[in-house]
């Protein structure tokens, strides 16, 4: 059974998607941090979370994700049965990565509180990486 996959040119959506996001977070992030932000919430970070509820941050967190999962989905420029192997082999090994990690992060910080993006977005990074590293290998 084939699995239906984007075409390649949706690679190139997704990564300026995820770029446009990251640099938006990112440069929220350091507006949040460069600036004398008091308790009361004062500060560019402050207003746009009075006016969006705080729902502009996940909003942005929800864009890269989305963003990198069309990049992963989306086909390579020559698409054969091998490089359907390797993405079957990157997508196991990132699983089992992620298993391990989370099962040790329970067991050595059981009070440790983080929100799912903490650990989607490693579980997709190391996808990427151990798709990329495997295809320069073994091509």
């Amino acid at each position: 059974m084939k699995i239906q996959i984007l075409p390649n040119w949706y690679k190139k959506i997704g990564l300026i998607l995820f770029i446009i996001a990251s640099l938006l977070n990112g440069s929220l992030n350091f507006l949040n941090t460069s600036q004398k932000v008091t308790e009361s919430g004062n500060g560019i970070q402050g207003l746009l979370n009075a006016f969006s509820g705080g729902a502009l941050n996940y909003g942005i967190d929800f864009i890269a994700i989305i963003a990198m999962l069309i990049f992963m989905t989306s086909k390579e420029k020559v698409e054969d049965d091998y490089i359907d192997k390797l993405r079957l082999e990157s997508f196991q090994f990132t699983f089992i990565i992620g298993l391990l990690v989370t099962i040790l992060m329970y067991v050595f910080a059981k009070d440790l509180k983080l929100t799912l993006n903490f650990f989607i977005f490693p579980l997709l990074w190391s996808y990427i990486v151990i798709f990329f590293i495997k295809r320069k290998m073994y091509l």
